[in-house]
């Protein structure tokens, strides 16, 4: 397809660099080179309390957490088995959701700083008291030989006195990451800055910017689920330099440009860092979607309706992207370091769909939890790009195609490729007139597209979104997909600023169905995807039926705050295009 674009525009940075490899569980790739190490994610089918507004004794409550710990415990092996060196486990998982704040009490452990001192509960149990949890989960560490990120609640005493913010009853209840190192040592803690209507937790009373070190990949940051879409502490910690972050999450999907896996995409692609997400597995609450990403290598997993509802354990080899430490020459040689053990084979226990240890083990891997071969494991570099993409792709749980994946073409290079436009292409006399629909309970301005080819612009005040596409040819298929745009304050379930160019399905024939969820597709389209943000922080995503995500051929911006996303030779129907701009002064 030629997609016709007018003058080139100067200082345009492309943020697509690497080949990459999209490989769903089961498909074979090649490992990633260079300094690397094997992260795993668990997407865990939570236990839960029937009754979790009534209150229970702190025996019923351990019960209830051992229960869950030790598929933590058989997960922690499994991961180990094959060589990961770190484990992310997902916010809530050891004891669910909707609590009180009364009903929450007996799982609550006070979890001491440590930054203030320095404690191994596995080895100091008698240190500090009501402990049980944190020491499990530090000899689980301690005993596969990992690093352990979990997510649980914490309890912190404090005086009304001395603390204005303090509630009544006298403590801080707090959503809370704890990160413990491969000998069981505590590593980091992390509260929850933006809680999503959580009534048994309280925000901390000051922003917690919190990183751990590793002999293997150096520095990481931690933040929590709704954490993501907000500027603190998340783009601190890329403003510190952090390109490697832990993701604990209990994510709701929300298509047709907030599903888990989307974002998690997105994100890792606009942020130019590794994510290593794991969310619960709930099919009443609409929760899977989780996978490692990077810049460039990724595996994920999304659940779809008819599976199996049960956990899904994703391992995979992927690049350090931590420069101080790629820099530094003599490096601790953690344990399992050697960043270039090999991954381990098809065979591997990796099982579910894990794709494995380089990227994505053999082809009887994806076996496991009805993972439905949906991870992908993409890479910098990774398999010279060649797309790991597999006709069962749709199945959604795994392609991802990382940044510049696209099938593995390798995205354009600075200048290269067709040049972004200077101007909004006009309105041609046949263009549609512009018609307003919900998309995420916010007022989209949309465009119909129509035919097999064209140009559109549509506008939400003065900020505009432009759109050249192809489509495949239609026959039979009736299909209809919509051009939006929307500049505002999102205010439900939450309040912050975005600025969204979309392409979407609609869900039916009707103008006012564009915008509604939509999971599946079968027009396959070419498309030049532009708009002018007044943010630079701009997170681009491509999703594709059955909850396969592709990777863009490119994505560029300029310095003028224009950015565009470009893509064809989809491997499924295109379901959105998005460029997801967030104007986090605005909020």
């Amino acid at each position: 397809m030629a997609l016709r674009v007018l003058q080139a525009v100067a200082a345009v940075a492309v943020l697509c660099r690497f080949p990459v490899t999209l490989t769903r569980a089961g498909d074979r790739s090649e490992g990633t080179p260079g300094q690397s190490y094997v992260a795993a994610v668990y997407e865990h089918r939570v236990i839960l309390n029937p009754e979790p507004h009534v209150p229970l004794s702190r025996a019923a409550a351990l019960k209830h957490m051992m229960s869950n710990l030790d598929v933590y415990e058989e997960q922690a092996a499994r991961a180990a088995e094959q060589g990961s060196q770190i484990i992310v486990f997902p916010e809530d998982g050891l004891q669910g959701f909707n609590f009180s704040r009364l009903s929450i009490s007996a799982y609550l452990e006070t979890i001491p700083d440590p930054q203030s001192e320095d404690w191994n509960p596995c080895t100091q149990t008698d240190r500090h008291t009501h402990t049980e949890v944190l020491q499990r989960l530090s000899c689980m560490a301690r005993r596969h030989r990992l690093y352990l990120v979990a997510n649980m609640a914490d309890l912190q005493p404090c005086r009304q006195t001395s603390h204005p913010t303090c509630p009544p009853d006298g403590r801080w209840q707090f959503n809370t990451d704890v990160v413990f190192r491969w000998d069981g040592s505590l590593a980091a803690r992390y509260h929850k800055h933006n809680l999503y209507f959580e009534k048994a937790f309280d925000a901390p009373p000051t922003l917690e910017v919190v990183t751990f070190d590793t002999p293997f990949a150096g520095r990481f940051g931690v933040f929590t689920c709704f954490d993501i879409l907000f500027h603190d502490p998340t783009v601190r910690l890329l403003e510190q330099g952090v390109r490697q972050m832990v993701y604990p999450t209990a994510w709701m999907n929300q298509l047709p440009l907030l599903s888990a896996v989307q974002f998690q995409r997105a994100f890792s692609l606009g942020a130019n860092t590794t994510l290593l997400a794991a969310n619960i597995r709930a099919d009443s609450l609409g929760m899977t979607g989780s996978g490692i990403f990077t810049p460039g290598t990724a595996i994920y997993h999304h659940a779809r309706a008819g599976q199996p509802e049960e956990g899904r354990l994703l391992v995979l080899r992927i690049p350090v992207l931590d420069t101080a430490w790629l820099g530094t020459e003599t490096r601790a040689k953690g344990h399992g370091e050697a960043g270039g053990e090999t991954a381990r084979g098809e065979g591997e226990a990796g099982g579910e769909g894990e794709a494995g240890g380089e990227t994505a083990r053999g082809e009887g891997e994806a076996g496991g939890e009805g993972e439905a071969g949906g991870e992908t494991a993409r890479g910098e570099g990774e398999a010279g790009g060649e797309t790991a993409r597999g006709e069962g792709e749709a199945g959604g749980e795994g392609e991802a195609g990382g940044e510049g994946e696209a099938g593995g073409q390798t995205a354009r290079g600075e200048g290269e490729g067709r040049p972004l436009s200077t101007s909004p292409p006009a309105f041609s006399p046949s263009s549609p007139f512009p018609f307003t629909s919900s998309m995420m309970y916010d007022p989209f301005s949309f465009l119909l597209l129509s035919g097999s080819e064209g140009q559109l612009t549509v506008c939400d005040g003065r900020f505009c979104c432009h759109l050249q596409y192809q489509r495949s040819p239609q026959g039979s298929n009736t299909e209809l997909y919509a051009l939006g745009a929307f500049s505002g304050t999102h205010t439900v379930n939450g309040r912050y600023n975005v600025q969204v160019c979309a392409l979407v399905r609609c869900l039916g024939s009707e103008v006012s169905s564009c915008g509604q969820e939509v999971e599946e597709a079968e027009s396959r389209v070419d498309f030049l995807l532009e708009g002018k943000f007044g943010t630079s922080h701009v997170y681009p995503s491509l999703l594709g039926s059955g909850m396969v995500l592709e990777q863009p051929d490119q994505v560029k911006t300029t310095a003028d705050g224009r950015v565009a996303m470009e893509h064809s030779g989809m491997t499924v129907g295109l379901v959105t295009a998005c460029l997801y701009g967030r104007v986090y002064d605005q909020d």
